[in-house]
């Protein structure tokens, strides 16, 4: 079937599902001259000790199937009631149920409101907070965790929610931080904070991310991803959190393990006015004290403890509308030690083996970083009418990030043969490493990464419920930035020992080389710590200014009916999502010249160490490190130009580099759904089931090079020569290697390419209550990821060969390649099978307890977790998805007769299976991360420390 077909198919459904047609009304109206037998129950349900109102609080009648679930406003609406008297089952996780009669008229509306409370938790009067045990915010918690475990029980698919009350507060109010407590859900760390998230280990990109349900994106540093940043938005405005394991067609498929939405605060959750504020410090155990201590970054004295301070404020104006207004900032300061070593089981002359490898690498890092982050966001709620909310949404995040790499690295070399004769061959053993005369090196480099980051998020949302039609539709708008520009030092600064060196590791163990030392080639020892024995040689810059924005509407119409003997819902909708990004990078090469300008003359980097950052202990053994300084380097060099210069082949490359990172994408997702739900067996088993097709398109810019253009062609193509057979320099092509040839050969975003693939997305949910507090559930979804944007924006380098007449025109002779980025890549597909049991327990009533499970990934890596869970329930899921691949067509394709083609092509077909066990509460402790060629080893400095005050009034 193609597109359009496919296109018109489903919207017919849609219409079909929006459509109530007179046979479809016939168990709503009435015979003639019988007045209405039915009516209508409204109201709100709330939990009156804490004053919020309650999501997805399940009211039934009892002694029927109705039964409904309020929405985050804790508002219910149940139709087609039969008149006189009724009685209403309210029940919520953790309070204690009610039941409610109610005189329900015929044709009439009566509004009946429920007040829940909790006689364990709250005591027996109305109003009185019973304390916890240990500390007062542990109601605020339990309360975050029942709302979370309420919705996520009810839920039609599979997802886990949790509250953002649910941890109590969470450091820096990273939501990363909060959502590594979640399981199934992996964290993606840049050296101590998280700033991505992943389900399942499918990665950061192939994770959906959402702010009530609006797409959200983040700028990054260098080519634009589909990963999201965690550090654009904190939990300060979020109200909770859902991961969804299972898409239904509601929801999008382009999410191979998983979609994250957090759900923003809202005023209409509460009853009366509350001011929420706390002020923090963050210290961490390497720098506890208040006096000012050194610094890196601009080798300047600062502060290590950092304050920062957080608030939310909501304000119901009556029923109809309300606002909820929060801010919050961070400041804090981190250090990281790293020591990493590099094994060699190959190498010249070397004696290698990958059963006998040689230590050839050692990498100190000292990297202190400080960064602060400020959010405020505002929310405002208005009932239209008694049926309809309209909901304005905006957040603005900025956040400032100023760090430090600063990197030792000592290295044996990968030759055993010394450079001169009579030298010292490599020798090595399982404790020591020996180089070759003249083989080793020892650099120093580091340099300052402080970037800027802006985004925000501007959302309008309609809903609209009156019990038969349930409409939902909105308009979004997210865009971020991330920049670097003018730092005031340099990106990085290298210098090198001054002459050969034969750099021996002795008494090596887990973490480092006991021992090193370095030999010149008269074998005389080379003080490593000494300055002086080290040359500078080049500095680099590297500003950035990228940009993401995505803009996207939605609708979802949802009509019940009551034709069949069990309630029964069609719902459709569609979606378009516009994403655009722009990326642009620079990356500039100067070469050290010293105080005398003069590069012939090698100068030590003396002048440039750091003033303050000095006699440091950075870990491992290791101390008073000749660090210098990328800023001091920087106002040396403004103050003295002829300090640093660059060559003309480096300022080409430069433009080179400028010209090649320019890229441009812009991506539109199209999409429209059909899902039905039933309840059978007395509200027992619940299916919802459905199809969702989406359609995107790619479109991007990327850059062109053509080595070939600085010559002259003929009319029908072919090169203009000379008498000799030369081919002819275009008169503006320069010299080889020169900007103006440049200028010919590489186009900035001059290869533009589009390509548009679309798909079928069913998806089957199964909820059955064995009993009340125990439920299993089935599901089936078809999911996919889209390819990353570093594989889909064109890029595109032409080189055609010099041929005779004679070998241009015989057809077996190649011509020339080009080589291209795959725009045709197809996504990632994926068929989940998913087998979930849950069982409820009372908070209040469940033990601590610990226990430990394994995580496998086909067919090689291997993970051990271990939980630590203090929570509701367990919650088992069992994931196989039986396909995952991922191709790109043919593995060559003919362009024309003077050329031919590589293409990059992937295909990966694999079964995948997880095993989660939902919890509460998660600690995992650090572990070195290993490789095939070495070993990294990360101190976090011990131990983080958070002193805070928090407060709050409720009017």
């Amino acid at each position: 079937m193609n597109q359009t077909n496919s296109v018109a198919v489903l919207s017919a459904w849609i219409v079909f599902a929006l459509s109530a047609t007179p046979a479809m009304s016939a168990a709503e109206v009435t015979p003639a001259g019988a007045g209405p037998q039915t009516g209508t129950i409204v109201g709100r349900v709330q939990n009156v000790v804490t004053g919020n109102y309650l999501n997805q609080a399940r009211i039934s009648v009892k002694g029927s199937d109705a039964i409904v679930f309020t929405d985050e406003f804790g508002l219910y609406r149940l139709v087609n009631v039969r008149s006189g008297p009724n009685v209403l089952e309210v029940f919520y996780t953790d309070l204690d149920p009610q039941e409610i009669a109610v005189q329900v008229s015929a044709g009439g509306s009566v509004e009946q409101n429920v007040e829940l409370t909790s006689k364990a938790r709250y005591g027996e009067k109305e109003g009185i907070v019973k304390l916890g045990e240990f500390v007062v915010s542990s109601d605020r918690e339990t309360d975050g965790m029942a709302t979370a475990v309420n919705e996520q029980r009810f839920a039609p698919n599979i997802k886990n929610v949790l509250s953002s009350d649910s941890f109590g507060d969470i450091l820096g109010s990273n939501v990363g931080e909060f959502l590594k407590y979640i399981p199934g859900l992996t964290a993606e760390y840049s050296q101590v904070e998280i700033v991505g998230i992943s389900v399942r280990g499918f990665g950061g990109d192939k994770t959906g991310f959402t702010s009530d349900g609006a797409a959200v994106v983040s700028a990054s540093a260098g080519q634009a991803t589909r990963a999201f940043n965690m550090n654009v938005t904190s939990l300060n405005n979020v109200s909770r959190v859902e991961v969804t394991k299972v898409p239904t067609p509601a929801t999008p498929a382009d999410s191979l393990g998983g979609s994250v939405n957090m759900i923003s605060k809202s005023a209409f959750e509460r009853t009366r006015a509350q001011f929420n504020f706390g002020v923090s410090q963050v210290a961490n155990s390497e720098n506890l004290t208040y006096r000012k201590t050194p610094h890196s970054f601009d080798d300047s004295m600062t502060r290590k403890i950092r304050p920062g301070w957080e608030f939310d404020y909501t304000k119901p104006f009556g029923k109809n509308f309300g606002i909820t207004l929060t801010g919050f900032q961070s400041d804090k300061f981190n250090e990281q030690h790293l020591t990493t070593t590099l094994y060699n089981a190959a190498g010249t002359s070397t004696g290698a083996s990958i059963t006998k490898p040689f230590l050839q690498q050692h990498l100190l890092q000292d990297a202190p970083r400080s960064q602060m982050r400020t959010t405020f966001s505002l929310k405002a709620d208005w009932r239209v009418t008694p049926n309809a909310v309209l909901s304005l949404g905006a957040q603005t995040s900025r956040s400032s990030n100023h760090g430090v790499s600063m990197n030792w690295t000592t290295d044996v070399g990968t030759n055993g043969t010394p450079t001169i004769a009579g030298g010292v061959p490599l020798t090595f053993g399982e404790k020591f490493a020996e180089g070759a005369t003249g083989r080793g090196t020892v650099t120093l480099a580091g340099g300052g990464h402080p970037f800027t980051t802006e985004t925000n998020l501007l959302n309008l949302n309609y809903r609209f419920d009156d019990g038969r039609w349930k409409v939902e539709s909105g308009v979004s708008q997210s865009d971020s930035s991330r920049k670097r520009t003018n730092t005031g030092q340099f990106s990085g600064l290298n210098s090198a020992l001054t002459n050969p060196a034969r750099i021996v590791f002795s008494d090596i163990n887990p973490e480092r080389p006991g021992t090193i030392r370095a030999f010149d080639n008269n074998n005389r020892e080379i003080d490593i710590y000494d300055i002086r024995n080290y040359r500078a040689t080049t500095a680099t810059l590297s500003p950035y200014g990228n940009s993401s924005v995505s803009r996207s509407v939605n609708l979802n119409v949802k009509r019940r009916f009551n034709f069949f003997p069990f309630p029964f819902a069609l719902q459709a909708g569609g979606l378009r999502t516009d994403f655009r990004a722009d990326t642009r990078t620079e990356s500039y090469t100067y070469n050290y010249n010293g105080p005398d300008g003069d590069p012939a003359t090698p100068d030590s980097p003396e002048p440039l160490l750091m003033q303050n950052y000095r006699n440091m202990d950075s870990f491992y053994g290791f101390k008073n490190v000749p660090w210098t300084s990328a800023k001091g380097a920087y106002v040396a060099y403004l103050a003295n130009p002829r300090l640093f210069s660059q060559t003309p082949a480096q300022i080409v490359a430069t433009e080179n580099a400028r010209r090649t990172a320019s890229e441009y994408v812009q991506e539109v997702v199209s999409a429209l759904y059909l899902q039905a739900e039933a309840r059978l067996m007395n509200n027992r088993l619940n299916v919802l089931t459905g199809v969702r097709f989406e359609k995107t398109t790619d479109q991007g810019e990327g850059s062109l090079f053509d080595a070939n253009a600085v010559f002259v062609r003929n009319a029908d193509g072919t090169f203009a020569r000379t008498a000799t057979g030369a081919r002819i320099r275009k008169p503006g092509a320069g010299a080889v290697g020169s900007m103006e040839e440049l200028l010919l050969t590489r186009q900035e975003r001059a290869f533009k390419n589009k390509r548009s693939y679309d798909g079928y997305f069913p998806s089957l949910h199964l909820t059955y209550n064995i009993k009340d507090n125990f439920q299993a559930r089935l599901a089936y979804a078809r999911t996919y990821g889209r390819p990353g944007y570093s594989d889909i924006i064109p890029n595109a380098t032409f080189s055609e060969r010099d041929l005779s007449e004679a070998d241009f025109n015989n057809p077996d002779v190649i011509k020339g390649t080009v080589t291209i980025r795959n725009t045709a890549l197809r996504p990632w597909t994926a068929d989940n099978y998913d087998l979930s049991v849950e069982y409820y327990m009372l908070i209040r009533l469940l033990p601590k307890y610990e226990f430990a499970t394994v995580s496998s990934l086909w067919p090689v890596s291997r993970s051990r977790r271990r939980f630590r869970t203090s929570c509701v329930s367990s919650l088992m899921t069992l994931r196989v998805p039986r396909t995952w691949k991922r191709s790109g067509g043919p593995t060559a394709s003919p362009v024309s007769t003077a050329t031919g083609m590589a293409s990059r092509v992937a295909s990966r077909t694999a079964p995948r299976s997880c095993f989660d066990v939902a919890a509460a509460n998660v600690t995992r402790r650090l572990r070195p991360t290993r490789s095939c060629s070495g070993r990294t080893r990360r101190s976090r400095s011990g131990f983080g420390l958070r002193t805070s005050y928090r407060a709050k009034h409720s009017a």
